[in-house]
């Protein structure tokens, strides 16, 4: 299989280069192409591209632990690179996009601003699938992390990531899958489940600094996150990386929203509008 591997963090990203090796030793066909620079937090965002010129900066790298695997360093957004990939930028177009591996959770309502994930969504509006692969890194205070915080265990992704790549090869196109690891040793993983988003976001407050203009930020997960483990029946994404599995969301892109209610609602509101128009259209006779 194909396979082009991005991520948001830079080509010079240790997690990044740890997926690719384990891609290229499964046997799959890799090429690298990602950000010059960390892109963290832009989703499927892909840039002014008025400013771009009519093109994108693109140089030949060679990152440690990628000896062998053709590698570039793209001045644009992972989002972008994967467009480009899909238009055969970088030779015949991916039949997988393999994404990561992040440091650092993509779990719940904030998968929505992971350039992790927004690189693996955007391969389906070309045919291809999508893996995005982070992993806990930093402390969560959970009686499963690693007893060494010093060390993130990029391998123990990067083993599963190949597992799951092996099934979508076979998997419908426009397959997306989410894979969050705990940072543990492999054998150390309680398993792998299938996990829903969890209900949190990226942001979990927001106000201004006394007597500064400027916004504080309070990142991260579970707001109570510290004071209790999360209960055993919880099946979100957060929850049970947290107790120390390693889970799969399946993901879609961009889909119309079905909801009979909000139909009703869309119906009304053109009715509105259509009326609107004719009385436009009346006042020019």
């Amino acid at each position: 299989m194909r396979i082009l591997v991005t991520n948001d963090d830079g080509f010079n990203a240790p997690g990044l280069a740890v997926l690719a090796r384990a891609l290229a030793e499964a046997g799959h066909e890799v090429v690298v192409v990602a950000p010059l620079s960390e892109a963290s937090g832009s989703g499927a965002g892909i840039g002014p591209l008025s400013a771009m010129g009519g093109g994108i900066h693109l140089e030949a790298v060679a990152p440690v632990g990628l000896a062998g695997i053709k590698a570039f360093a793209a001045d644009a957004l992972p989002a972008l690179i994967v467009i480009t990939a899909c238009l055969g930028a970088f030779g015949p177009p991916p039949d997988l996009v393999a994404s990561g591996i992040n440091p650092g959770r993509n779990v719940g309502r904030a998968v929505l601003h992971s350039g992790t994930v927004g690189a693996a969504l955007t391969s389906v509006h070309f045919g291809s699938k999508g893996l995005a692969t982070s992993i806990q890194a930093g402390p969560i205070r959970s009686v499963y992390e690693s007893s060494d915080g010093t060390h993130t265990h990029f391998e123990s992704a990067a083993a599963l990531a190949v597992a799951f790549a092996a099934h979508l090869e076979r998997a419908p196109v426009r397959t997306v899958l989410n894979l969050n690891v705990p940072n543990l040793a492999l054998g150390e993983i309680r398993g792998v489940r299938r996990a829903r988003l969890a209900t949190t976001g990226l942001i979990l407050a927001a106000g201004t600094e006394d007597g500064a203009p400027r916004l504080r930020l309070d990142l991260g997960g579970r707001a109570d996150l510290g004071a209790r483990q999360p209960d055993e029946s919880d099946e979100s994404d957060e929850a049970l990386t947290e107790l120390g599995w390693a889970v799969v969301t399946p993901l879609a892109s961009v889909t119309e929203d079905q909801r009979p209610e909000v139909g009703d609602m869309v119906e009304a509101a053109m009715g509105s509008a259509s009326r609107c128009l004719e009385t436009a259209r009346g006042a020019l006779r």
